[in-house]
């Protein structure tokens, strides 16, 4: 049985990247395969002296939504997937498939140096992309330079993430923070979340989403990842304050869930199932009866088991944590609905099969 009637992963990455680490002399580790991966050509540009590529994984995508019964998915673009890729599976698939975007290809450019990041080149490639139909926010990740080397204070980066909020605002889409980061991926040196504020701490956005009462803002996994519950708590003030507010929840566990659900600030109105799909990370359980604060269940990239080759098998997780917590805690299922796909058609404006399936009460 589907575990809601329209159910949407707000999460998902549809494309993947080919490492041609055969043909070099770079290991197989996180630390590189990040870096290359924010670089990759698109498959249908690329030659054989590329390092990597990235590609349309659509059919492996589909193939899980139907084994797993997800109607519809958010696609992200991230560490070098393209626009353009998410656009060419949302027109093969427009009833399955929207996308966020992000200004790919001037974050390129800057890597590569052929061109200077700007904030206003970054909008600029937003203002167009945003066009395209399909494209329904903004997202994965606030934009930044990805050459930035020192550590920015939170009124330096405020100015650059305001316009990002303008672009949101003009084009009446919501738009993605993503507070912590997976480990693995580099290796010594500041990491992004270490020189950006916006990463390193969820209250910053306090001091912007007053500006922007009519953006819609989503935290990315709901701020667990890669640190446990390091930033949950400070992310669920946050939606506890503002409703525009909303949590990413398919990589929680049972008592973490316990906090926004019982919030009555929050609860299942702010709430969104969003995964991490077709990313590298791989879930670890943990058994035993340790008084530390360790999770039962985690996604991670764990340096010892190495870089995995198969597709992570997110949903299958994901689903049956959240059909547990939902049993053992009797959340009736027009709750469970909101999170799993309707409070996603409310703020992303997508017209469900049908009207009516979502909690609506007629005012008094």
């Amino acid at each position: 049985m589907k575990l809601g009637r329209f159910v949407v992963d707000t999460h998902v990455h549809g494309q993947r990247h080919a490492v041609r680490f055969s043909q070099s002399d770079e290991d197989a580790e996180y630390s590189r395969l990040g870096e290359l991966m924010h670089t990759a050509t698109p498959a249908d540009e690329a030659d054989e002296d590329d390092a990597v590529i990235v590609y349309d994984n659509s059919d492996r995508l589909v193939y899980d939504m139907d084994s797993y019964g997800v109607d519809m998915s958010l696609l992200l673009p991230a560490f070098g997937m393209t626009n353009e890729i998410n656009k060419q599976i949302i027109d093969k698939h427009p009833d399955k498939f929207v996308a966020c975007a992000y200004p790919v290809q001037t974050k390129k450019a800057a890597m590569r140096g052929e061109e200077e990041w700007t904030t206003e080149r970054a909008v600029e490639e937003l203002d167009e992309v945003l066009s395209w139909d399909g494209m329904v926010g903004i997202g994965e990740f606030m934009p930044s330079d990805p050459l930035v080397e020192e550590r920015m204070t939170w009124r330096e980066r405020k100015k650059e993430i305001r316009q990002y909020f303008d672009v949101a605002a003009k084009h009446d889409v919501p738009i993605r923070w993503h507070p912590g980061a997976a480990s693995g991926y580099q290796a010594g040196g500041l990491r992004e979340q270490d020189k950006l504020p916006d990463w390193r701490d969820p209250l910053n956005a306090t001091d912007i989403i007053h500006e922007y009462p009519d953006v819609d803002l989503v935290f990315e996994h709901g701020g667990i990842q890669g640190h446990w519950r390091y930033n949950v708590e400070r992310a669920c003030m946050v939606a506890a304050q503002h409703d525009n507010v909303y949590l990413e929840v398919g990589l929680w566990w049972d008592d973490i869930l316990n906090r926004p659900m019982n919030d009555p600030d929050i609860g299942p109105d702010q709430l969104m199932w969003g995964t991490d799909w077709g990313a590298s990370m791989v879930a670890k359980g943990n058994n035993s009866d340790s008084p530390m604060d360790y999770p039962s269940m985690r996604w991670e990239q764990f340096s010892a088991d190495g870089v995995p080759a198969h597709q992570p098998d997110y949903w299958g997780t994901s689903l049956r944590m959240l059909n547990k917590y939902a049993m053992d805690h009797n959340i009736p299922q027009d709750e469970l609905n909101k999170i799993l796909g309707g409070n996603f058609c409310d703020i992303y404006d997508i017209e469900p099969p049908h009207n009516r399936l979502f909690p609506e009460f007629i005012d008094k």
